[in-house]
Formats: structure tokens, sequence, C-alpha cells
């Protein structure tokens, strides 16, 4: 099986080059998400995406259906990520204006929270935005920051059994987000079997800058569960 690799939080056109030589599928770039400090105005999105190297991912959090379309309309993505609360009517209203897919992230607690997964929930979520036309379905973790609750970009993963639960039941791809980094990327795959992954501080040495070493042995490791080599094979958790 082939994995899908997304390198979120890019804000620098060197890393979008990089991701993209390494082997990365997908480059993200996060847009005017104000909490986010690897946030982008709309025309630095723009210079970075510009004749990109690889698709790239508009991210967005709780903005109107208007706000989506102008993003798409000016950045011409792959696809746009709605990381946020946006209800299923705001999905089936945003799939009839883009031409680019549109995926939909669902979060999970985070593992360290200790907070009980109700995956029957998450399911019923996961098939709703399915039929409201969301075209890949994101799995990230959320967690409660200062007394807010962060959605994704906590650096924390999720209940793998639970996310390998869901993926079983649903017939949209399913990438992995939360926490995930070149050392426990091969049990992550290895435990949910999932599309793809999606990360963004774990190839990181400093805030919003990726580093070429992580993201070459995250590739590696990735690809190494596709052509099922010894490491694989032999990892417990499969």
């Amino acid at each position: 099986m082939l994995y899908k690799i997304k390198i979120c939080g890019l804000t620098n056109r060197r890393d979008v080059d990089m991701v993209a030589q390494l082997g990365a599928d997908y480059g993200g770039i996060i847009v005017e998400i104000e909490q986010s400090p690897r946030s982008q105005a709309l025309e630095e999105a723009f210079a970075l995406s510009s004749d990109p190297p690889l698709p790239i991912v508009a991210v967005t959090l709780g903005k109107s259906v208007d706000d989506n379309v102008r993003i798409v309309e000016r950045l011409k993505p792959a696809a746009i990520q709605l990381h946020g609360n946006e209800s299923m009517e705001k999905v089936s209203a945003l799939k009839r204006k883009v031409s680019c897919e549109v995926w939909k992230v669902i979060h999970l607690p985070a593992t360290e929270s200790g907070e009980a997964v109700d995956v029957e929930a998450a399911l019923r979520r996961m098939r709703d935005y399915i039929d409201a036309g969301a075209d890949r379905l994101t799995v990230d973790a959320s967690s409660m920051q200062k007394g807010t609750r962060q959605m994704g970009g906590t650096g924390k993963t999720v209940d793998w059994r639970a996310v390998r639960y869901l993926c079983e039941r649903i017939y949209q791809p399913v990438i992995l987000a939360g926490g995930i980094t070149p050392a426990n990327v091969v049990e992550a795959i290895c435990a949910v079997r999932p599309y793809g992954v999606d990360l963004s501080s774990g190839v990181e040495r400093e805030k919003g800058k990726k580093d070429a070493d992580m993201v070459r042995s995250l590739v590696t490791s990735v690809r190494s569960c596709e052509t099922g080599d010894a490491g694989f094979r032999n990892n417990p958790v499969c």
C-alpha cells in the first residue's frame, strides 16, 4: 500500500521546495488562522503556492463559505482542509462552489488528556461529512491549552486503535495527524493503516522551519512500510 505524506505548516519557499524534493506528497499552508504561529496571510500563502512543486493544501479554520471560496480562487490549491467545527451545510455549500477537493478534520481527544473517545459519535460525524461532500477526512488531536481547547497543532497523539476502528468503517480516505514524528510513524501506520499521515512540528527543530534530515527520515520510514521491510514486518503492533 502507498501511504501519502502531507507536511503541513510550511512558512517559506525553501521548505516547500525541500519537502517536495524529499518525497512528500502534499504541502500544507495554514491560511489566516491567527492563533497558529505558522499562519500565513493570503498574499504570503500565494507567494508560497505559486507554481508549486507538489500539490498544495490550504488549511483554514472556522471561515465562512465565501471566505474559503476567496482563498481557493486566489491560491488554486489541490485541496482546502477545514480545521474547525464547520457544519455539514458549510461543507456541502463549499463543495458546490470550488473545483478543488474539500478535506475535513475530525478532532479526537489527545491520548495524554485521558478523555474517553466516543468512537460511534465520531463515526457518525465522519459519515455525515462524507455525505456532505468531504473528499478526505483527517483525524487530529484536540486538547485544552490554557483554558482553551486547541483544535490540532497540539503535537499530541490520538488513540490509534480508535482511528483504526473508524478507518475500517468508512469508504473515504482517512489521514492520521497528531503527534506524528519520524520516530513513531512506522508504529502509527502499522496500528492504523491510514490513507496517509499529516504532520508539522514532528519534522521541525525550530518552530515554522522544517528540518531536512527529519523530513528525509520520515519519508524513508513511511516508504519502508510500503515495501514491507523487516523493521515493519517485525513491528509487534502489526
